[in-house]
């Protein structure tokens, strides 16, 4: 969703030189794609704080607390959804993105 925003946005230069018409369209897919990437990664981003916050995860990392299974669990999935998250790919495709259209706007 939050390339299928980010790419919408940068298409209505294409679309403001060919196709006026689709100018509304691309913006709405935009900012709706938008909205719906960046509540998303909140969501995530909530979820992981409430994990170290409920836990107490950084105090106990802190003062070299004996952790607990939980704990663990706790870390693992911490540590794993940071390693296998793809939004730096996101942000490279949304910056080459905005190259692009940054290109398309001078040189059109």
């Amino acid at each position: 969703m939050g390339l299928t925003g980010a790419i919408s946005l940068r298409l209505i230069l294409i679309a403001e030189a060919y196709k006026p018409e689709f100018v509304r369209v691309f913006w709405y897919i935009g900012v709706c794609g938008n909205m719906v990437f960046f509540l998303f990664r909140s969501y995530i981003t909530n979820r992981r704080r409430r994990l170290i916050t409920e836990l107490e995860l950084i105090k106990k990392l802190q003062q070299r607390y004996k952790l607990c299974s939980e704990d663990y669990h706790a870390l693992q999935y911490l540590v794993s959804s940071i390693h296998a998250s793809k939004e730096r790919w996101n942000y490279l495709v949304i910056s080459v993105c905005s190259l692009a259209a940054i290109a398309w706007d001078l040189f059109s």
